[in-house]
């Protein structure tokens, strides 16, 4: 193989690298959120009672089970006397409040249906 086609091959290969666009932290976050929120709601089926943490969760094959943010920051989870669950992300900074990327990603969900039974998997974020 010569200089000329190494060169070249190494040219395209940079080329086609450079132009594969990634995730955005942001889009990234809100997609482990859903599955986060997901493996929640599923343990809470199983057990009958929400998980002490989301190293307890479920595993689901095929998902992209990572409980770190974009910018690989684990999620931050709670629960409140109110029956809802918090999942948060203090976004690219890793500072309360900020805009843009540093802004905070905060999405809340029932855990109970308007029957009290534990809420479908799909519910809709409260926010």
């Amino acid at each position: 193989m010569n200089i000329q086609r190494i060169i070249f091959t190494l040219t395209l290969g940079l080329f086609v690298a450079g132009c594969i666009d990634r995730i955005p932290p942001t889009s990234l976050t809100e997609t482990r959120m859903f599955v986060t929120k997901r493996r929640i709601l599923q343990y809470a089926q199983a057990h009958d009672q929400l998980p002490p943490d989301l190293s307890s969760l479920p595993q689901m094959a095929g998902y992209d089970m990572s409980l770190k943010d974009g910018w690989g920051r684990t999620l931050s989870y709670q629960t409140n006397s109110a029956g809802t669950v918090t999942l948060e992300s203090l976004g690219r900074d890793g500072v309360l409040g900020g805009s843009g990327e540093d802004a905070d990603i905060i999405r809340s969900f029932p855990i109970r249906d308007s029957h009290g039974a534990w809420s479908d998997e799909m519910v809709d974020w409260s926010k």
